[in-house]
């Protein structure tokens, strides 16, 4: 049995119980330390970290999904009293748990599914838990096409086919060969409050070449330069969204730095092999502010 799987069971069947992770290290048969570091080297996060988030993700399910009172919940889930429940609760997610269910939105950013299973082996070898921070010197001019899309309703694929089909037909030497997927925020809103219905603009081409003049039908997005978190993924485009469910749900939520006010996007280089390849790469920039980072 593989370490993966047997530390599936005392912590997803423990979240309502008293649980410490020198219980799980012994579950597994290996010490307490060796399971600390193995279990963040493998994750990107603390054993505690992940037993706390697990917890309030669960709770919030109950939150939205029934009329229990949420003092209930809170002890249910191993914190002591309302106000401890509250304040762990508003610090992942962004709201009193009372306000939580007022609103009926489940969020998308802070939910902490059971690292199990695929979520797992994606954790492990499909993601870099560290990204390299990279300074992005020049704007970088894209051609291609513009358009809307939710999580819910994902129609990025479909804007990718129609690029590749109007790229046939574009005077050659106007497009590059490196492509690029950037997600446009519709107006300022709050990470905590990113939903499956949440609208967001996305913008799909190739770097510019030639004269950076768009050919008809398209065209041009300019990246600002700026300070970027770089994340690699490695495998299909089908696991992105577990990418970055990891940037947004533990990373981000542990960096020192700060987002920036630029739009985050994804590169496809001469090591992208195709959509459905194990070992194509996808280079996920998030713009981080330096000086908020040096401050915090």
């Amino acid at each position: 049995m593989t370490f993966h799987h047997r530390k599936r069971g005392p912590i997803e069947t423990h979240l309502e119980e008293p649980l410490h992770a020198d219980e799980v290290a012994r579950h597994v048969h290996i010490s307490y330390y060796h399971f600390h570091r193995l279990f963040h080297a493998m994750t990107g996060e603390t054993i505690g970290d992940y037993i706390r988030k697990r917890r309030l993700t669960e709770a919030s399910l109950e939150l939205m999904g029934t009329r229990r009172p949420i003092l209930d919940i809170a002890i249910d889930y191993q914190f002591e009293s309302h106000e401890a429940f509250t304040r762990a609760f508003k610090k992942v997610f962004g709201l009193s748990p009372y306000a939580f269910r007022r609103k009926g939105i489940r969020p998308v950013v802070n939910s902490k599914g059971a690292l199990t299973g695929p979520r797992l082996r994606h954790r492990v070898s499909s993601i870099s838990l560290e990204p390299e921070i990279v300074g992005l010197e020049r704007s970088i001019t894209v051609i291609g096409l513009q358009d809307h899309s939710n999580l819910r309703d994902n129609h990025i694929p479909d804007m990718w086919s129609e690029l590749l089909r109007q790229r046939r037909e574009a005077p050659p030497g106007s497009l590059g060969s490196t492509a690029y997927g950037i997600c446009q925020a519709m107006g300022a809103m709050p990470v905590h409050d990113l939903s499956e219905e949440t609208m967001f603009g996305q913008f799909v081409g190739f770097e510019a070449a030639g004269d950076g003049s768009p050919p008809p039908g398209m065209a041009a997005y300019v990246i600002n330069p700026g300070k970027y978190a770089v994340f690699r993924h490695r495998g299909p485009t089908s696991l992105l969204r577990s990418s970055y469910e990891y940037i947004w749900g533990t990373w981000m939520q542990a960096a020192s730095w700060k987002l920036d006010d630029r739009d985050d996007f994804e590169q496809y280089g001469e090591d992208f092999y195709g959509t459905e390849h194990e070992d194509s790469i996808i280079r996920i920039f998030i713009p981080v502010n330096p000086e908020a980072g040096a401050s915090g």
